[in-house]
């Protein structure tokens, strides 16, 4: 999607927008720290480390920066470590290719350098949020390069040059000084963002699996998890492969070391390469139970043959738990007198439908094609793989485009349905969504469906484009509920 240069324009003029625009031309670190990067709370004297940065010794500033220099210079920082001081005293800040040690300074040193040179420059400020940059980044058709894998820590941490240079390349096609940008990124795109979900509330699928995290072994999260409250929510480490519904078992190594909560994942896991775990996932609806303390876990009769309760609770983040292994967790709260009816139940779809399939045609034609016919539609309201040019000499064929018009090249369509075999990680979800939404942007859909022989996912559009977060998504099996089933109808038909 284009900026609306009419909205944008009302927004510039705005209190709001001239505010924005006038703290980030200040160049001043608190001032905007205090309105656009509260998280620099969460950072050991984070204000001081970026105070220090203006006064590095190696690498030295270049007295002007030129363009192709930039991203040099950043690298040399990463590269070389960082000293600080004046003549009197030297203070190495970070070492030579210590690259995982800088994951967590990489908002701070962007900063910095937007302060010290604005025209290369760009402040990264999502802390533990960059879904919400890729968010942005979705509603306004910007492609940005994927992000690096784990075990590679250079590239995680010099991720930010692409970050940068995709955010450059943003401000220059759109005319923006550099003030500008940064109030678009921090405070207009978000808001904007926010006003056009904020009355789309997506109720959390069906559980389909149980993951275990832990409250770290400093005991510094049991004042929050204490505390939470219905309909709070956090970030927290876990696995990439946690799917938004699922269920998340809490247990606190400190000060107490017991199973303290059970939460819902609120988003897919997803990577987040200046994150030192990497893989994030966002939980909310916290229940709080009655501790089951390590102890307990060890002479019951189940668990102390687990290999997890074996292994003294190690490694426990990110641990996927059997649907038995919930039961007997269950059991064992009913027998601590808690009501285990206010407990998630976790969904156990039937995959009768899906045993013979073998390929991605038998699900086109053994569940998808079907699906269509018990929706109502004829066969000549879809086209299977219809031919779109997508750039010179590029021909691509999405599986089902649904009413469809218009002439050769200039095709529009109300729907892309893209099916696979099997959508196994959240990497291949994202992989497959990717492929419809472009699809779907050239043949400007205002659905994106995706299906395998296991699951469907909905995407709607709205004002703000497509969000990959957020997707209606059940199993074949869920849609025999005559309920279910004319919620499906309701979205194809509208």
């Amino acid at each position: 999607m284009k900026i609306n240069k009419f909205v944008w324009d009302n927004y510039k003029n705005s209190d709001a927008g001239k505010n924005a625009i006038e703290i980030f031309s200040s160049l001043d670190v608190e001032l905007i720290c205090n309105n656009y990067f509260k998280e620099i709370n969460k950072y050991n004297d984070g204000l001081d480390y970026i105070d220090d940065l203006f006064y590095i010794k190696e690498p030295p500033l270049p007295e002007e920066m030129e363009e192709n220099e930039a991203e040099a210079y950043f690298n040399s920082l990463l590269d070389n470590g960082i000293s600080v001081g004046d003549e009197n005293a030297t203070v190495q800040l970070s070492e030579a290719r210590d690259y995982q040690n800088n994951f967590d300074q990489i908002p701070l040193i962007s900063l910095w350098l937007y302060c010290v040179y604005p025209d290369f420059y760009k402040p990264y400020l999502y802390f533990r949020n960059i879904k919400l940059l890729i968010k942005i980044l979705d509603a306004f058709g910007i492609e940005i390069a994927e992000i690096p894998q784990k075990k590679d820590k250079e590239k995680r941490s010099k991720y930010y040059w692409e970050i940068n240079k995709t955010l450059n390349t943003f401000q220059n096609e759109n005319s923006f000084s550099n003030e500008e940008l940064c109030a678009f990124m921090y405070d207009f795109a978000p808001k904007y963002l926010d006003s056009e979900n904020s009355q789309k509330v997506i109720e959390l699928p069906s559980p389909t699996q149980i993951w275990m995290v832990g409250g770290n072994i400093g005991g510094s999260d049991i004042e929050f998890l204490n505390n939470a409250k219905d309909n709070d929510k956090s970030y927290w480490q876990g696995n990439i492969n946690t799917k938004r519904g699922d269920i998340v078992i809490m247990y606190c190594l400190s000060p107490h070391s017991c199973i303290h909560s059970i939460w819902r994942a609120d988003s897919d896991g997803h990577a987040d390469p200046f994150f030192y775990f990497y893989s994030l996932i966002n939980i909310t609806d916290p229940i709080r139970l009655t501790d089951i303390h390590i102890k307990e876990l060890k002479s019951d009769q189940y668990f102390s043959e687990h290999s997890l309760v074996r292994s003294n609770m190690q490694g426990l983040n990110g641990r996927t738990l059997s649907s038995k292994d919930y039961i007997e967790l269950q059991r064992m709260l009913k027998d601590k007198g808690f009501e285990i009816s206010k407990l998630p139940i976790l969904y156990q779809p039937e995959f009768s439908l899906g045993e013979n399939l073998l390929n991605e045609r038998d699900v086109e034609t053994t569940l998808l094609e079907p699906l269509f016919e018990k929706l109502g539609f004829n066969a000549s309201d879809w086209i299977r793989q219809l031919t779109v040019r997508m750039g010179r000499g590029e021909r691509n064929y999405p599986d089902y485009s649904f009413f469809t018009s218009g002439e050769k090249g200039y095709e529009k369509s109300k729907m892309i349905i893209e099916a696979k075999f099997y959508i196994k990680t959240n990497k291949d979800l994202e992989e497959t969504f990717r492929q419809a939404h472009s699809y779907a942007m050239r043949l400007e859909a205002s659905t994106i469906m995706l299906c395998d022989k296991n699951s469907i996912w909905i995407y709607l559009k709205n004002a703000s484009g497509f969000d990959r977060t957020k997707y209606f998504k059940k199993y074949w099996k869920e849609l025999e509920n005559v309920d279910e089933f004319n919620k499906l109808k309701e979205i194809f038909r509208n």
